[in-house]
């Protein structure tokens, strides 16, 4: 996720307090003990909201907001989705471009 800065330099992987996040990505508020819960704990489909803590501050994204709500419905309607961490996603980038390096790319 990306770093915490005002909401004037909002993209999709700022980092915001859980609520504002949830709310800015739905349009419902829903109960900090709620957002919590969804970050600590798998849901019934083993998912969990991705969030960082900085100090006291647990901290989320739209899009971590927006990809939790996807793959909660993917599974509860029975599909199969990519189930990549970001830290695989930022590997196979890191490897993808070493290989670009070594290519002369």
């Amino acid at each position: 996720m990306g770093r915490y800065v005002s909401a004037m330099n909002e993209s999709p992987e700022t980092l915001l307090p859980l609520r504002d996040a949830v709310e800015r990505a739905t349009g419902r508020r829903p109960g900090v003990s709620t957002v919590m819960r969804w970050c600590q704990k798998p849901n019934r489909y083993g998912i969990k909201l991705r969030s960082r803590k900085l100090g006291g501050l647990r901290l989320t994204s739209i899009q971590a907001v927006e990809e939790y709500i996807d793959r909660t419905t993917a599974a509860a309607d029975g599909a199969a989705m990519n189930v990549s961490t970001s830290r695989q996603i930022e590997r196979a980038h890191h490897a993808a471009m070493r290989e670009l390096d070594e290519a002369g790319i």
